[in-house]
C-alpha cells in the first residue's frame, strides 16, 4: 500500500552538480526530522554537467525522482513539470542553491491550506533577513522589477521572484495545468492566475542567503524577464 505523501519538494536545476546533493540531502533530513511523509522531485532543465547523475545516485529515506528535460526550456518549464508530477498534499518548489533554507517551512506549513492557498517567500518584508545584503545594483533591479510587475501584471507584492513558494494541493492543481510561461516571469503568471481563480496568497518574510553559485545573470535574465512582462508572458 502506497503511503500518503504529505509534502512534495520540487527542485528545478540546471548545471547544479555542486549543489544538488546538498539540496536533496538537507531536504531529506528536514522531512525525517519533522516526520513528514515526503517526496523529492529533481527536474534537470537541460544540464550539460553531472547534475542528474549525482541526483540519481543519492541514497535517501524519502523517494527521489529525477526528471530530465530534453533541453534548456527555462525555470518555469522545469517547475511546471515537477509540480504536475507531484502527489503531495502540499507542494514546495525551492532553488537548488538553498538560498532560502527549507527550515522556513516551519512558518509556512501551518498557514498554507488554512489561512492561504499559496505562501510565497519575500526578501523585502519587515522581518526578512538577507545574508549578506544584496548590492545596490541588484536592489535597484529589484525595485524596477517590483514597479513593472505592479504596473503590468499584479499589484500588492514586495517580492514575486524569490525561489521558495508553497502550494496547497488545490492551488497546485488549479494553477499549474494552465501555466504557460517557461522563463523567469512564471512566478508572476502564478500570481496572476491565483488572483483570477480567487486563491488566497500570503507573502511571508524569510532568511535569505546570497549564493555565489547563483545561475542568475542580473542583466541578461532581468532583460528577458522585462520583455516577458511587456508581452504579457
Amino acid at each position: 500500500m502506497e503511503k500518503n505523501i504529505e509534502l512534495s519538494v520540487v527542485i528545478p536545476c540546471r548545471n547544479e552538480e555542486k549543489n544538488i546533493a546538498r539540496a536533496v540531502e538537507l531536504t531529506d533530513a528536514y522531512l525525517i526530522k519533522k516526520n513528514i511523509a515526503g517526496e523529492i522531485i529533481v527536474v534537470d532543465d537541460g544540464s550539460d554537467d553531472t547534475t542528474s547523475i549525482i541526483a540519481e545516485k543519492l541514497i535517501t529515506s524519502n523517494p527521489v525522482s529525477v526528471i530530465k528535460l530534453a533541453s534548456n526550456f527555462g525555470k518555469g518549464a522545469a517547475v511546471r513539470k515537477g509540480v504536475l508530477s507531484s502527489s503531495g498534499n502540499f507542494v514546495l518548489f525551492t532553488d537548488a542553491d538553498f538560498s532560502t533554507n527549507i527550515c522556513e517551512l516551519d512558518n509556512f506549513l501551518p498557514v498554507c491550506g488554512s489561512g492561504a492557498d499559496i505562501i510565497i517567500a519575500s526578501r523585502s518584508l519587515p522581518g526578512s533577513v538577507l545574508d549578506p545584503p544584496q548590492s545596490f545594483f541588484r536592489r535597484a533591479l529589484g525595485t524596477i522589477c517590483r514597479v513593472l510587475v505592479s504596473l503590468l501584471a499584479v499589484k500588492g507584492y514586495k517580492d514575486t521572484q524569490c525561489g521558495f513558494k508553497l502550494f496547497s494541493r488545490k492551488a497546485a492543481g488549479e494553477i499549474f495545468p494552465h501555466l504557460k510561461t517557461d522563463g523567469f516571469a512564471f512566478d508572476v503568471e502564478i500570481l496572476v492566475l491565483a488572483h483570477k481563480l480567487g486563491l488566497g496568497v500570503k507573502e511571508m518574510p524569510v532568511k535569505w542567503k546570497n549564493s555565489s553559485d547563483s545561475r542568475v545573470s542580473p542583466v541578461k535574465d532581468s532583460f528577458i524577464f522585462f520583455l516577458q512582462l511587456l508581452r504579457g508572458f
